[in-house]
């Protein structure tokens, strides 16, 4: 009877182990599967990050390039125009110094030798209020012999310094302000600044 017993109680003692065998089995795999999903999910996510990382570089470096690209043209931008105005300053500076009455009057004297070759014709000039008493000076000592009616200068507060003289009762007009010179010198220097700004 004792055999028995012992017996039994050995066969349910396997049964046990066996299934507490099996139990921890199945515990340990499932710990395995969750662990290698775990360890999976950890290295695509470090992946994606490591993508996202990159990608966000990437953005940041084109962004940084772009705005420096950016504020390059506008430094260049700033400074040729900087540029423009103190050269047109300058222009206008020494336009205003060079166009001084004696001068008008020795151009004014060649304008007419060409186009008011009439001795009848009339010469107007306008010029700057402050510039007429010594225009109308030099211009009667100059073109008095060659013209029947004296040339007739006035003033226009529009005027800064320089002239416009007109022949033929106002057909041939030229326009010598300082206004104008400055313009027109700026106009021919500001694209060979450009060219130069931009290496050319």
């Amino acid at each position: 009877m004792a055999e028995k017993l012992q017996s039994l109680l050995d066969k349910i003692n396997e049964k046990g182990v066996k299934e507490a065998e099996a139990t921890a089995a199945g515990i340990i795999a499932e710990a395995k599967k969750e662990a290698e999903a775990i360890r999976a999910k950890a290295k695509a996510d470090a992946e994606a990050a490591v993508r996202q990382a990159e990608e966000q570089a990437e953005g940041i470096e084109k962004r940084a390039e772009a705005a420096v690209r950016q504020a390059a043209r506008d430094i260049i931008l700033e400074l040729r125009q900087e540029l423009e105005k103190r050269m047109t300053r300058a222009v206008s500076a020494a336009a205003d110094q060079a166009l001084t009455p004696e001068f008008m009057a020795s151009l004014i004297k060649e304008f007419a030798a060409k186009f008011a070759t009439d001795p009848n014709g009339r010469i107007t000039v306008l010029t700057a209020v402050k510039d007429v008493p010594a225009l109308d000076k030099a211009m009667k000592a100059s073109l008095a012999a060659g013209f029947r009616n004296a040339p007739q200068v006035f003033g226009d507060s529009g005027i800064k310094g320089g002239f416009e003289v007109s022949f033929k009762d106002g057909e041939v007009y030229f326009d010598f302000t300082s206004e104008a010179v400055t313009e027109l010198v700026a106009d021919y220097i500001g694209p060979r600044l450009a060219s130069i700004l931009k290496g050319e």
